[in-house]
């Protein structure tokens, strides 16, 4: 498990209320920039808009997730995805960064992410040629590691 204090952490929605408070005709608009649903990853991007009449945005944050890691992300990782980008972007925008740009729900990321993987029969190795499985699905290995 991860070794840090969340409480020292902002929660996103702390985030997005000191932005309208500031900014009361801002906007914060999000995007998938790429889903797949077979692996369950998806990539956000969030923009926040100083005003309606912003051509583009004063700031953006981009934040990925995979269905399935953690209770949360079972059912809800898009979700989450869209609070962590919108969380990027309003930090990149200078609010609530006194501990870091980091918010609460990122970090909570971090804990689903760092917990040790759960034992399998065959000792975490896929069957194909004995190899170990990698529990990160965006990490690929060279031609060379996979000579293991």
């Amino acid at each position: 498990m991860a070794n840090f204090d969340l409480s020292k952490y902002i929660p996103v929605h702390a985030r997005i209320a000191e932005f309208y408070e500031k900014y009361p005709d801002g906007r914060i608009v999000t995007e998938i920039i790429r889903l797949n649903e077979d692996s369950g990853f998806v990539c956000i991007k969030a923009g926040a808009y100083r005003s309606r009449d912003d051509a583009e945005p004063s700031s953006t944050g981009h934040a990925f997730e995979v269905r399935g890691q953690g209770y949360v992300n079972t059912t809800s990782f898009i979700e989450n995805g869209e609070t962590s980008a919108v969380g990027r972007a309003l930090a990149n925008l200078g609010f609530k960064i006194d501990n870091g740009i980091a918010s609460r729900e990122e970090m909570q990321k971090v804990e689903r992410m760092t917990e040790a993987p759960k034992p399998t029969s065959n000792n975490g190795r896929n069957g194909h040629n004995g190899r170990l499985l990698s529990h990160n699905p965006f990490l690929k290995l060279s031609s060379k590691q996979n000579n293991v």
